[in-house]
C-alpha cells in the first residue's frame, strides 16, 4: 500500500509499505479521506521525529476486523481517533485526558495519510465512531479538529452574554468563531489581517472583524463593545509576539486561551502587574478526548453545510500540491486529501 512519510520541511514522500497485520482486537480501515492539520506542516514539531509516517484526521471503511471485535464489522463507515486516554488515571479523573500517559502510547499505523490504517484495540474500543449515512468521508475528517476547538471553548469558560475575541481566522479560528456563538457569545470579534478570511468569519457568525494592520485593535474592540475589552480571548497563531499583544485585549477577570504551541525555545514577556491586578486567567488547550469527538460528530452532522464550505479537496496523488497549498495559499482554509 502507499503511505506518506515526512522527512523535512521540503520533503514528503509517497512510499510503499506492507498492509499491516492485525491482532485479535484491532481493525483495518481503508482510508477514504484525511485532513491536513496545521501541525502536519509545523516543522519544528515534525522534524525531531522525522522520518515518520503521519496524518491524524482520517475517515474510511473497515475492511477487516479481529476475532475479538464485537461492535464493528467490515463495511462500517468510521472516523478514526488517533489518541485515546485510559479514563481512570489521576489526570483522566480530573478531566485532563490529553495529559494521560496512555494518550500518546496508543495510536494508528502507519498514519492517516496511508491507504490502509491499523487501529489498535484501545482506539477501537474508545475512539472509533460510526459515521451517519448522510455524512461524507470528506466532511468526517473535520471531526477531530472540531473536537480540539470544542476543548478550547470549554476550557475558556465562555458563558452566555460574553464578549469573545478570536485572534486569527484560519480553520481553527473560524471553527472557534462558529462555536462561540453556539455557546452563547453575545459578541464575537475576529482579529485577522486577511480580508478574505474576515469575510469567512462573518459568514460563520462573527459580529465584528478587525484588521490589525488598519486599525488599533484595542480601540476597535472598545468601540464595538461599549468601552470594554473581551471576557475571553482565544489565540490561534503560535507566535510569542501575538500572545503578548493578546493579553492587552482581555478585560478584568477575563480569560486568555492559547490554542497552538510555539517552538520549545520560544517564550513571551509576561506582564505580571497587569495580569495580577486584572485577575486574568491564562490557559492552554491541547488536543481532544474521545468524549469530545462524539460531541463534534453530532455538531458536524447538524451543521455540515455551514462548515464544509471551508474545505478544499485534493486527490491523494496530488499530495505535493496539497501540502504546498497549505503552506502558501492563503485563500485555502482547510485542505483534505481524498483517496
Amino acid at each position: 500500500m502507499k503511505a506518506l512519510k515526512y522527512y523535512d520541511r521540503k520533503t514528503v514522500k509517497m512510499e510503499e509499505v506492507p498492509i499491516p497485520q492485525l491482532e485479535d482486537d484491532e481493525v483495518l480501515v481503508e482510508t477514504k479521506a484525511c485532513g491536513i492539520c496545521s501541525s502536519d506542516v509545523m516543522d519544528w514539531y515534525r522534524e525531531p521525529h522525522a522520518p515518520t509516517f503521519f496524518g491524524h484526521e482520517p475517515a474510511g471503511v473497515i475492511v477487516e476486523a479481529g476475532s475479538m471485535v464485537k461492535d464493528f464489522q467490515p463495511g462500517d463507515r468510521v472516523f478514526v481517533h488517533h489518541h485515546v486516554p485510559c479514563f481512570v488515571c489521576h489526570y483522566c479523573r480530573k478531566g485532563n485526558y490529553s495529559m494521560c500517559p496512555s494518550f500518546r502510547e496508543n495510536g494508528i499505523y502507519p498514519g492517516g495519510f496511508s491507504q490502509f490504517i491499523k487501529v489498535k484495540g484501545e482506539n477501537v474500543r474508545k475512539g472509533l465512531l460510526i459515521l451517519p449515512p448522510a455524512l461524507s468521508f470528506i466532511d468526517a475528517t473535520l471531526i477531530e479538529p472540531i473536537a480540539c476547538c470544542l476543548q478550547a471553548i470549554y476550557r475558556s469558560g465562555i458563558s452566555v452574554g460574553d464578549t469573545v475575541v478570536i485572534i486569527g481566522a484560519g480553520f481553527n479560528g473560524l471553527i472557534l468563531t462558529f462555536l462561540s456563538k453556539i455557546f452563547g457569545s453575545q459578541k464575537t470579534i475576529v482579529v485577522e489581517p486577511d480580508e478574505f478570511r474576515l469575510k469567512l468569519a462573518s459568514r460563520l457568525g462573527a459580529d465584528e472583524g478587525i484588521n490589525p494592520h488598519r486599525q488599533n485593535t484595542i480601540e476597535a474592540i472598545k468601540e464595538v463593545n461599549g468601552g470594554k475589552l473581551a471576557d475571553v480571548v482565544l489565540v490561534t497563531p503560535p507566535f510569542p509576539q501575538v500572545v503578548e499583544s493578546s493579553i492587552s485585549l482581555v478585560d478584568r477577570g477575563g480569560t486568555l486561551v492559547l490554542y497552538a504551541p510555539s517552538a520549545p525555545e520560544e517564550s513571551f514577556a509576561f506582564p505580571i502587574y497587569q495580569v495580577y491586578f486584572s485577575q486574568i486567567t491564562i490557559k492552554t488547550s491541547y488536543s481532544a478526548s474521545p468524549l469530545l469527538t462524539r460531541e463534534a460528530l453530532t455538531l458536524l452532522n447538524s451543521n455540515r453545510n455551514d462548515i464544509n464550505q471551508l474545505i478544499s479537496v485534493y486527490p491523494f496523488s496530488d499530495f505535493e500540491k496539497a501540502f504546498s497549498a497549505v503552506r502558501h495559499d492563503k485563500t485555502l482554509v482547510k485542505v483534505v486529501l481524498e483517496f
